[in-house]
């Protein structure tokens, strides 16, 4: 009985600390998926105050296009109303031009006739005084129109050439106004493309933040089911066998130990990653591996398949169970060759290697999907791949 009770109390002593460390485990897990999530929050929050901002710099270009076009209205109506007056003051031009010759002509004639040839050279005495007068006074207003007609002239030549000059002003205006128009045309076009491409951002970032929550939780959830039932059969089995109880998740394997499950360039680290591109933060719970399409992908360790087929933005997914709470899991597969249940050795093939097609965070590129874990929190691949 007192061995039994030893036992017991042994047990327990060593069982509480254990589940702490679990649930720590668990709590840190979750802190961190917390944190990853809120991280991406500050980035939706920062492509949501560039959206604000650019649509105020496109508001303010409309009401400088507004205004532009304006004033391209009023020098257009200026160019037409000066057009107007210089056709105007053309034909006035024109008409004097004719009519000048002709009435200097006229009072030549008349000079000549009425005061250098007499028009009766027999009769006595000429013209009259009345006559002579009303000759005079005709050649007078004669001459004085004509330097009025020429005084017209010269006036309509001046007006012509400060309308000249005014329509040569308006038209370099417009001209600076359309070019003014062509950049406010650019700008414009440049911030609606930036708002189109951050809107298309903030979207990405938003479907990002969504497929992220629900893969990490039901990823979370198939494993922490996966280690409920190891740690159930092997309580079970400890119990019945009389020996030490259950340890905590483990993995049984050396640091840097495990073979690849492809050989290839690493695309996307464990953890915090930065996309220019998106010009966000990406958080993994594993690696990409870079690998030629079709190439055979093999397990790191020994173990059994206790998951085969797709799983959401992964692809096809196999995740193999190594005992003691270690987990390997394999994305991106174009074609999977085990079953759950099968039992498979170190380097065992599991399928063939497709394409990494993740919404934002996708390369684009053939490449495998790498995970370890231990129990349900994620451990960088890297610290135990060889």
């Amino acid at each position: 009985m007192a061995k039994v009770l030893s036992l017991f109390l042994l047990f327990f002593l060593v069982a509480v600390p254990l589940q702490a460390d679990e649930a720590a485990d668990h709590k840190r897990e979750i802190e961190r998926l917390k944190k990853e999530a809120a991280q991406k929050e500050n980035e939706l929050k920062k492509y949501r105050e560039q959206e604000k901002q650019i649509s105020k710099e496109i508001s303010a270009l409309e009401t400088q296009k507004a205004r532009a076009q304006q004033l391209k209205n009023k020098v257009e109506s200026d160019i037409s109303y000066v057009e107007q007056n210089l056709l105007s003051i053309e034909e006035k031009r024109a008409a004097l031009e004719r009519s000048i010759p002709m009435w200097q002509g006229v009072i030549e004639n008349e000079l000549e006739n009425y005061y250098f040839t007499p028009s009766c050279s027999l009769c006595v005495g000429g013209y009259s005084l009345e006559q002579e007068i009303f000759i005079d006074r005709m050649l007078t207003h004669k001459a004085a129109f004509s330097a009025q007609l020429e005084q017209a002239d010269r006036e309509a030549q001046t007006r012509m050439q400060t309308f000249e000059e005014r329509s040569r002003k308006l038209l370099e205006q417009s001209s600076r106004i359309k070019e003014e128009q062509q950049v406010i045309s650019r700008t414009f076009n440049k911030k609606q493309k930036d708002l189109d491409i951050t809107k298309r951002k903030a979207a990405a970032v938003r479907k990002e933040i969504n497929e992220l929550n629900k893969s990490a939780a039901e990823l979370n959830d198939l494993l922490a089911s996966f280690e409920r039932k190891r740690k159930a059969a092997a309580d079970k089995k400890a119990n019945t066998s009389a020996s030490k109880p259950n340890s905590g998740p483990q993995i049984n394997a050396a640091p840097n130990s495990l073979p690849w499950p492809v050989k290839g360039k690493v695309l996307s680290k464990f953890g915090k990653e930065y996309r220019a591109d998106l010009n966000t933060w990406i958080f993994r719970d594993g690696i990409k591996i870079a690998a030629p399409a079709g190439v055979v992908v093999r397990t790191v360790e020994q173990g059994s398949v206790i998951y085969a087929g797709p799983f959401r933005s992964y692809g096809n997914v196999v995740i193999i169970d190594h005992t003691k709470g270690f987990f390997t899991i394999y994305g991106f597969l174009r074609e999977i060759r085990v079953n759950v249940g099968d039992k498979l050795p170190q380097q065992g093939v599991i399928g063939t290697a497709g394409r990494d097609t993740q919404a934002s965070s996708g390369t684009g590129q053939s490449a495998v999907y790498f995970e370890i874990r231990q129990g349900t929190a994620a451990v960088d691949p890297q610290l135990w791949l060889e």
